[in-house]
């Protein structure tokens, strides 16, 4: 109980971390400690301390004898650019997450987000008016996507497809992944106008451009149309019920008869690791008041939209792919 109590004082580690790029310094292999403290710009004997604590975590190791450090298992996961990385996620749920939750008790008893209270509007609201916030975000959206999602985009059966609009697609960058698997694709990045906005460098870096158009507007008013498929990873969790209802509406209007509809999300009591859908469920009711949903609550939300369920596919990670289809 103790270790769990003390969490926060690990976040707040791995935060800093993060932040000074120390897994970043030491990727090329184990540093001496006063060394690894000049490039980071951090004291020596407070850089022990927390190599110390933090070696028994996994993220570092520390050669007490030779004073040097080096990364654990998990360290790569904090340096900038890894396979693995979630070193945008460290500094967005940090910055953004860490203070809202302090008034966790009060939002179970009124059910008003932390967020909401601590930022004084809703948490979109209060991102929208920094772009650099912004940058963050969406940078640690494309973290979090690929390390939970693993074979998510694999899995996706996009036999007749011809065209997806990316619902919430942020800076496109799942977008570009799945025009690039499948060269006859074609698709729209509809994110917010300042949130989409810096998907057009994105796609056309990727190669893309001439495939994957970026849309901004908002996609509570109306959604791009008409196309044959609609994607949406991540998204409706942020929503409750009524809210996410209205998204999975508009795509219905826009949407060709028939459309398909996939989404990655988590599925209560399915997927290989429960404790991230949890935990992403405790984040969504702190932050947004959305929340992650059971196979049976996802059947009757897409019903009552008018779709119908198809199938869930579980993933080799946390996520689920959900397939269905538009009734007439």
């Amino acid at each position: 109980m103790l270790r769990l109590l003390g969490g926060f004082e690990i976040s707040q580690a791995l935060y800093a971390v993060a932040r000074t790029g120390l897994a970043d310094l030491l990727l090329s292999g184990p540093r001496p400690v006063k060394d690894l403290a000049e490039a980071a710009g951090v004291r020596s004997d407070l850089l022990r301390r927390l190599a110390r604590t933090l070696a028994a975590e996994d993220v570092f190791t520390l050669d007490e004898a030779e004073d040097t450090v080096g990364l654990g298992p998990l360290g790569a996961t904090l340096a900038t650019g890894t396979p693995e990385s979630v070193r945008n996620v460290a500094l967005m749920w940090m910055e953004t997450h860490y203070l809202p939750f302090a008034e966790l008790t009060q939002t179970l008893r009124d059910g008003i987000p932390s967020a909401d209270r601590v930022l004084g509007q809703p948490f979109f609201d209060w991102l929208g008016q920094d772009p650099a916030k912004v940058a963050t975000f969406s940078a640690a959206m494309a973290d979090l996507l690929r390390t939970l999602r693993q074979d998510a985009l694999a899995s996706l059966d996009l036999a007749g497809v011809g065209s997806v609009v990316d619902v919430g697609g942020a800076d496109g960058t799942t977008l570009a992944e799945l025009a690039e698997r499948h060269p006859d694709l074609r698709g729209t990045v509809f994110d917010l106008p300042h949130v989409v906005a810096a998907a057009t460098e994105l796609l056309r870096a990727r190669g893309v451009a001439d495939r994957v158009t970026a849309v901004g507007g908002d996609f509570f008013a109306s959604v791009p149309g008409p196309a044959d498929s609609y994607l949406a990873c991540f998204i409706l969790h942020d929503w409750p019920d009524e809210r996410a209802t209205r998204i999975l509406e508009n795509v219905r209007a826009a949407a060709a008869p028939g459309a398909r509809l996939f989404l990655v999300e988590t599925v209560l009591g399915e997927g290989t690791q429960p404790q991230i859908a949890n935990l992403m469920d405790l984040t969504m009711m702190g932050m947004l008041g959305g929340r992650e949903r059971t196979r049976d609550h996802w059947q009757t939300l897409l019903a009552t939209a008018g779709f119908r369920l198809d199938r869930i596919r579980p993933t080799k990670g946390p996520m689920c792919v959900i397939e269905a289809t538009l009734q007439p």
